[in-house]
Formats: structure tokens, C-alpha cells, sequence
């Protein structure tokens, strides 16, 4: 006899759990890596691949960051070179920030890395089972978003 679909609900939510704290792990195991950027450092890089100008502002929203937390990625990023900084000639008072050739080659690296991971754990799902999770993840994210 299947489970109840209580049950069922509950196992989801203690696989999404064990997810998230995977998540947090990979987090951890990021910042002691010398060298390696994050996957928040990768997702501002990722925006700035398009080659444009983007504002700080921009970039604190597209890795859910605070003001003070991109101020301080941004610093560390252009230290080593993957970003600059570029003042408005119109508006001397507004900064943007650009990727460098060094940043670009980065994002491609970490970019290539996680598509091979991704390539790799998902080999034998069909596209049926993908599409699924894709859908349970969206209804997740709307789920922690309503609350």
C-alpha cells in the first residue's frame, strides 16, 4: 500500500532540508579554498559576462547580497583583477563595474566546471524527470517565498 501523502510530503520536506544543508556545506568547503571563487562571486560574474556596465545595486540583486556584502566582494574581486570599476563621466558621483578579460576567463572556467558536474550527476534522467524537477524546485522557491 503506497504511503499517505502526508508522508510523502514529509520525505520532500526532509530531502529539501538535506539539500539546503549540502548547500550551506558547499559554502563552507568555498571559503577555504584559496583562489577559487564562489558561487556568489560566480553569480556577479555572471551578469557581468554580458560585457556591459552594471551597478553595484544590480549586482547585490543578482547574488541576493546586502549593499555592504557586494561593496566588499566587488573590493575583493577587482583586487584580484576579474572586475574594474568605471566612473560615469557624466555623473562622476556614479561607479560602475565592468568584468576584465581575467574575470571573463573565470567565469568561463567555474561556468565549464559546474555544467560538467551538472552533465554528470543528471546523466541517466530522462528529460521528463528533469522537467519534474524543475517544477518542484519552482513550486519550492514559491513555497519560501509565500511564508
Amino acid at each position: 500500500m503506497p504511503a499517505p501523502r502526508t508522508d510523502t510530503i514529509d520525505d520532500l520536506r526532509v530531502a529539501l532540508r538535506e539539500l539546503l544543508a549540502a548547500q550551506r556545506r558547499l559554502r563552507g568547503r568555498e571559503a577555504q579554498r584559496p583562489g577559487a571563487i564562489s558561487f556568489s562571486q560566480h553569480a556577479v560574474l555572471r551578469v557581468l559576462a554580458d560585457g556591459e556596465e552594471h551597478s553595484a545595486g544590480e549586482l547585490a540583486a543578482a547574488a541576493d547580497l546586502t549593499p555592504a556584502s557586494i561593496t566588499k566582494m566587488l573590493d575583493g574581486l577587482s583586487r584580484v583583477g576579474f572586475l574594474e570599476r568605471v566612473r560615469d563621466e557624466s555623473d562622476r558621483r556614479r561607479v560602475g563595474v565592468r568584468i576584465t578579460d581575467a574575470g571573463r576567463r573565470e567565469f568561463a572556467a567555474k561556468e565549464q566546471r559546474i555544467r560538467t558536474a551538472w552533465e554528470d550527476e543528471l546523466q541517466g534522467a530522462s528529460e521528463e524527470e528533469l522537467e519534474s524537477m524543475i517544477v518542484a524546485l519552482q513550486r519550492m522557491a514559491a513555497l519560501f517565498d509565500a511564508f
